[in-house]
C-alpha cells in the first residue's frame, strides 16, 4: 500500500476520535444537567464554551502546523485533547465544566489544519479532495456512532464509582465514559506520532519519469517555500476578499450544522423520545452525513476536473447548501417526527457532501500557509458554532422549534451564495 494512503488512514483515525469525544456530550447533556443541576441556559452555554476557543485558536495553531510541522502539532493535540476529555469525567460544577470545555476547544483547535496541511504535502491536486474527504469521513464517522456508543458505554459502567462520584438519577454513567475514551486517545496518540511523517521521502527522479512525481512514491518533490510570519500570514488572510466570503460560508454553515451535535436530542427529548432511541436517531441522522462526506470526495474531484478551478469548488458548496436550506424550511413547517428525522438526515448528507470542496478550497489558495488558511474559516465557522445553540435555544423558547428551523433556512442560503462567490483559482498570496 503507498504511504500516503498510510498516512490519510491514521489521520482519518484521529479524526475520528476528536469527533467521538466532541460530540458525546451531546447525547449525555440532559444526565449532566440532572447529576449538575444545571439550568436550561448553564447546558446551553457548557455546550458552546467548546466552540469559542475551538475558533478562537483556529489560526494560531494552524500556523504552527505550518511552520513546525503537521506530525508534531496533531500528535500533541490528540494527546492534550484526550486527557482533557477523561478530566471532564471528573467535573463537580458548571464551572469546572465550562472551564473544562474550554480547553478541550483549545486543544481539539489545531486537528484540522494540521490535517489539512498533511493531506496537502502528501496529496496531488486530483486527489485533494478524495483524501480531505477520507480524514472527515473519519470524524463524521465518529460523530455519527458517538451518541450510541456513549449511551451503551454509559449503561455498561453503570455499576463504576468515578472520584468517588456514583452515576446519579440519569442512571447514566457519563463520568466513566469520558474516562475511558480519554485513554483510548492517549494511546491513539502515540500509534499517530509513530506512523506519521510530515513529508513524503525524498529521493533522485529517475530519468523516466519526465520530471512527473507522486506524493509518497519515493521521487522528489519540489521543495514549498517556508511559511511566512504568523503576522504576515494573518495579514495576507485578513487582505483577502475570498477568505472573507469563506468564513462567512462557515459561519452561516455551522449555526446550522451545530443543531446536529448540540440541541438534536433536545429536540427528540422535546419530542418525548426516549434517551437509547435518541441516540439511536443521532446516530442515523449522523451517518446520513457520512455517505455524503464519502460521496462528496469524489464529486468534489470531479467536478474540479469538469469545470475548473473556480466553479469545480464553488458549485458543489453552493448546492449543497440550497439543499440544507431546503430541508430547514421542511422542518420548520412541523412535520411528523420521522419526516422530520428523514430532512434531518438529508440536511446532515448535504451539508457534508460539500465539506471536501471547502478543505479543498483552502488547499488550493492556501499556498504557503494551508494550516493558517483552513484556521481562518474554521475560526469563523466555530463562532458559528459558538453561538448556534445559545441562539437556537433562545428563539426555541419565543417561537418554538419552528422558529429556529427558518432561522436555520436563512443561514444555509446566505452560506450558499458565499459559496457561489468563492473562486480557488486566486490564491491568498494574490
Amino acid at each position: 500500500m503507498p504511504q500516503r494512503y498510510v498516512i490519510v488512514a491514521i489521520t482519518a483515525v484521529a479524526a475520528l476520535l476528536m469527533y467521538i469525544d466532541r460530540v458525546c456530550i451531546s447525547i449525555v447533556a440532559d444526565p449532566i444537567k440532572a447529576d449538575l443541576e444545571l439550568t436550561d441556559r448553564q447546558k446551553e452555554t457548557a455546550l458552546s464554551a467548546f466552540f469559542l476557543t475551538y475558533a478562537l485558536f483556529q489560526i494560531p495553531i494552524g500556523a504552527l502546523a505550518d511552520r513546525f510541522g503537521p506530525r508534531a502539532v496533531l500528535a500533541g493535540s490528540i494527546a492534550a485533547w484526550s486527557a482533557v476529555t477523561a478530566l471532564t469525567g471528573l467535573a463537580w460544577s458548571f464551572g469546572a465544566l465550562v472551564g473544562i470545555r474550554l480547553l478541550l476547544g483549545v486543544s481539539e483547535a489545531g486537528a484540522y489544519p494540521a490535517a489539512a496541511t498533511l493531506v496537502k504535502r502528501w496529496a496531488r491536486p486530483e486527489e485533494r479532495g478524495r483524501f480531505s474527504s477520507i480524514v472527515a469521513l473519519g470524524g463524521r464517522i465518529g460523530g455519527a456512532f458517538a451518541p450510541a456508543l456513549t449511551t451503551g458505554i454509559g449503561k455498561a459502567l453503570a455499576g463504576v464509582t468515578i472520584a468517588g462520584a456514583a452515576v446519579g438519577e440519569s442512571g447514566l454513567n457519563w463520568r466513566a465514559v469520558f474516562v475511558l475514551y480519554g485513554a483510548v486517545g492517549i494511546l491513539v496518540a502515540i500509534a499517530f506520532w509513530l506512523i506519521a511523517r510530515d513529508d513524503p521521502p525524498r529521493q533522485p527522479v529517475p530519468n523516466d519519469t519526465n520530471g512527473d512525481a507522486t506524493p509518497g512514491d519515493g521521487h522528489a518533490l519540489p521543495t514549498a517555500a517556508p511559511p511566512r510570519p504568523f503576522g504576515a500570514q494573518l495579514l495576507a488572510l485578513l487582505r483577502s476578499r475570498g477568505m472573507w466570503l469563506f468564513g462567512l460560508l462557515q459561519f452561516c454553515n455551522n449555526i446550522s450544522w451545530a443543531f446536529l451535535v448540540t440541541l438534536l436530542p433536545t429536540f427528540l427529548k422535546d419530542a418525548n423520545v426516549e434517551i437509547g432511541l435518541r441516540g439511536q436517531i443521532q446516530t442515523g441522522v449522523l451517518l446520513a452525513g457520512c455517505v455524503g462526506m464519502l460521496i462528496g470526495g469524489v464529486v468534489t474531484d470531479r467536478a474540479r476536473a469538469r469545470f475548473g478551478p473556480r466553479w469545480g469548488r464553488s458549485l458543489p458548496i453552493a448546492c449543497m447548501m440550497g439543499l440544507c436550506a431546503c430541508m430547514c424550511g421542511v422542518l420548520s413547517a412541523s412535520p411528523g417526527l420521522w419526516l422530520g428525522v428523514a430532512a434531518l438526515a438529508l440536511m446532515a448528507f448535504g451539508q457534508d457532501l460539500g465539506i471536501p470542496s471547502v478543505w479543498a478550497y483552502a488547499q488550493d489558495v492556501g499556498g504557503r500557509n494551508v494550516g493558517a488558511a483552513l484556521g481562518f474559516g474554521n475560526m469563523l465557522g466555530n463562532l458559528g458554532a459558538a453561538l448556534s445553540p445559545l441562539l437556537l435555544g433562545e428563539v426555541r423558547r419565543a417561537g418554538g422549534w419552528e422558529a429556529a428551523f427558518g432561522l436555520c433556512a436563512v443561514c444555509y442560503v446566505t452560506a450558499a451564495l458565499a459559496g457561489l462567490m468563492l473562486d480557488a483559482s486566486k490564491s491568498v498570496d494574490e
